[in-house]
């Protein structure tokens, strides 16, 4: 695989500012490599720009408008339904690449090293399109309070990464993420309305926003943020732009307060037993599948495993059966 490792400097700016873009973090040929899977979830941005109302009723028909607690006026920042339209979930359908991007050895190790662990769940993962001129894609600057139950944690080890790898090169006019490092942030975040809700609109804290960096990068870049930076979506430059990114989020093992994506809920898909049947041990334990040793392991459990995934190699778990600690408990 192809992509680098994240520099000291870079891991720093992370767990001091809040907030890094790791610039071509991942290879471009693995970014592209990822084009027929990619092309399965969304339209190309040529193909939706072409024929923005019919290429959104040949995909998904006619949805119906989702009903909200709370509609926002079409003028100014705000959280709109359609910002999030173009959606799909890990794993993704295909040759299995792109799914695969997710547990890049570049995103796992800058995980890794961020957090001071190596005991690290991967908790979200699933890919987003946004094109332009679909809505208003303006937000309020927030922090994204439904990845945990808790407030964001500001503190190792009770922090956690949320990221967005580019599927696309992200320009200055391809709705890049404005951020605010949490040095310039701290005032603001003792706001009552921030700690109630989350947000801060511009009248809020008016201070706030001029302090605010996009995140443009190529693809194959790395936005990784904690989870209690403040950051918005920001519209579109350009009446033809469009950004695909995967969000891939990482937390501590045992944080059970904190997720999004439960993969569980599509082990019985043929992509999930693609992926299996692919991985290593290491990156399957990154979805909480036990690793070898794990004292859940017995003969009869890996014979059920195997014809649950007849590719998958059980050498490494068999390897480990009757290792001390492996026993389970009386």
């Amino acid at each position: 695989m192809s992509g680098r490792r994240a520099t000291d400097a870079e891991i720093t700016a992370w767990q001091e500012d809040g907030w890094v873009l790791l610039e071509g973090l991942v290879g471009t040929e693995e970014i592209d490599a990822a084009e027929e899977d990619l092309r399965l979830l969304f339209p190309s941005p040529e193909e939706y720009h072409a024929d923005p109302v019919g290429v959104t009723e040949r995909w998904q028909g006619h949805p119906k408008p989702k009903q909200e607690d709370y509609v926002w006026p079409e003028d100014g920042p705000g959280f709109r339904p359609e910002q999030q339209r173009w959606m799909g979930a890990f794993p993704f359908a295909g040759r299995g690449a792109l799914s695969r991007l997710c547990v890049h050895p570049s995103l796992v190790d800058f995980a890794e090293r961020a957090l001071g662990s190596t005991d690290i769940r991967l908790y979200q993962a699933h890919a987003s399109a946004k094109y332009a001129g679909l809505t208003n894609y303006e937000q309020p600057m927030h922090t994204d309070r439904n990845h945990s139950w808790l407030p964001a944690g500001t503190r190792s080890p009770w922090w956690n990464i949320e990221g967005f790898l580019y599927l696309t090169d992200v320009t200055d006019d391809d709705n890049p993420t404005r951020l605010v490092s949490v040095r310039d942030s701290t005032a603001a975040a003792e706001n009552p309305l921030a700690a109630q809700y989350g947000v801060l609109l511009p009248g809020m804290e008016p201070d706030l926003y001029p302090l605010e960096r996009p995140a443009p990068g190529r693809r194959g870049s790395y936005l990784a943020y904690r989870s209690d930076v403040y950051h918005r979506g920001a519209p579109f430059g350009s009446p033809h732009g469009a950004r695909v990114v995967v969000g891939v989020a990482w937390k501590h093992a045992g944080q059970d307060w904190i997720g999004y994506d439960t993969q569980q809920s599509v082990s019985t898909s043929p992509a999930w037993t693609t992926f299996v049947e692919g991985s290593t041990p290491r990156e399957l334990e990154l979805f909480g599948f036990p690793a070898p040793g794990h004292p859940i392991w017995d003969e009869h459990l890996l014979e059920r495993t195997a014809l649950r995934y007849p590719k998958l190699d059980l050498g490494p778990w068999r390897a480990n059966l009757g290792r001390p600690g492996s026993q389970a408990p009386p």
